[in-house]
């Protein structure tokens, strides 16, 4: 009983110490932050979820766009605020794509970083039907980035995206279960 009792603090000793580091370290990131830098911060992460569109959950060529449009203002919110869990809704399990845009958006804020608003305008959208012997449609999406910038946790390093026009993007979607899910997702 005393050897279990002695592992037992031995345990709550290292947990506590992990604890304290943690919070050192995450109050040495806070301090490093300029008042500039802090307001930022926290407009992005005080960002509201984007609106679901009213046609999104119909089987048709319009609720597969408003899905599309959406999933890209989700891309966006989930650089800003470090939430990913509607991406992950509309996700469907294997999607490379979605899984690569939760793991960067996680890593951004892992240690406190995030992304500034930036502007975003698509501009076509174009829906196909499915082919014979496939179970998605194909979308694709014409979009108009501005400028990009996003700030590494710790180091609060800035990093800057130019604007981009007419930036192509293909997505691979299905409906199921009274919604369209993204089963894919390529930059062209």
């Amino acid at each position: 009983a005393s050897a279990s009792a002695s592992a037992s603090a031995a345990v709550a000793r290292a947990e506590k110490g992990i604890a304290d580091a943690n919070a050192s370290a995450t109050a040495s990131r806070e301090a490093a932050l300029t008042p500039e830098l802090r307001a930022k911060r926290d407009a992005a992460l005080a960002a509201p979820a984007p609106a679901k569109p009213e046609q999104m959950n119909e089987e048709s060529p319009e609720g597969a766009a408003s899905s599309v449009r959406y999933f890209l203002e989700l891309y966006r919110y989930a650089f800003m605020t470090g939430k990913t869990t509607e991406v992950e809704s509309m996700s469907e399990d294997g999607c490379v794509f979605c899984q690569s845009l939760i793991d960067r958006a996680n890593d951004l804020h892992k240690n406190g970083g995030w992304a500034n608003k930036w502007e975003q305008e698509v501009t076509n959208i174009r829906y196909y039907d499915k082919l014979e012997g496939y179970d998605y449609n194909r979308i694709e999406a014409t979009i108009n980035y501005g400028e990009m910038i996003s700030y590494s946790g710790g180091s609060w390093e800035e990093n800057v995206a130019p604007p981009t026009e007419g930036q192509k993007v293909r997505f691979a979607i299905r409906y199921a279960n009274g919604g369209w899910v993204i089963r894919e997702g390529e930059v062209l």
